[in-house]
């Protein structure tokens, strides 16, 4: 292949991969609304991804953000982690942030936020809910990147439909 057939295969995948692109990202997001009003309604998390021929492919699960302590009161807080950690205070009068991230991380996610060790609340801590899920995971099965390329070579899976291309028409 010389320079010319180069060039032209790169504007052409170029072109392809902004199709492919744009139109995995408007996919993506009419499955997560699709998945977040099947959770609502149905409870539903995953569903199994198949080929027109029912082949399966893949799963795609729905994932749930965790709640998240954080420091309501950094006051509070402080005093509380003076008293009971004191090493862990340094003299700007802050928690120290690798152990506040490691001791937030230990603790439960209910509101009142409580020691793990001794069952008392812990000032200036709060937990704010998990937001509605903004992402999904597909896993792919084994052998699905395999049945979709046989699907496509064998026709069974249209990319024209697939991957509809803006600005030309058809003769």
């Amino acid at each position: 292949m010389n320079l010319k057939e180069h060039a032209t295969r790169v504007a052409v995948l170029r072109v392809l991969r902004d199709a492919v692109d744009t139109a995995y990202r408007t996919e993506r997001d009419e499955v997560l609304a699709g998945l977040s009003a099947a959770r609502a309604e149905l409870n539903l998390k995953s569903v199994r991804v198949t080929l027109p021929d029912d082949t399966p492919i893949a799963t795609l699960t729905l994932v749930d953000p965790r709640p998240t302590v954080v420091v309501d009161d950094e006051e509070v807080f402080i005093a509380w982690v003076s008293d009971n950690h004191p090493g862990e205070v340094e003299t700007l009068v802050r928690v120290r942030p690798s152990w506040q991230h490691r001791f937030l991380a230990r603790l439960t996610r209910l509101d009142p936020v409580t020691d793990p060790y001794t069952g008392e609340a812990i000032p200036g801590l709060g937990v704010l809910s998990a937001s509605e899920p903004r992402s999904f995971s597909l896993r792919p099965l084994p052998s699905g990147r395999e049945h979709i390329a046989r699907a496509l070579r064998a026709g069974t899976l249209d990319l024209h439909r697939l991957l509809p291309l803006k600005g030309g028409e058809d003769p």
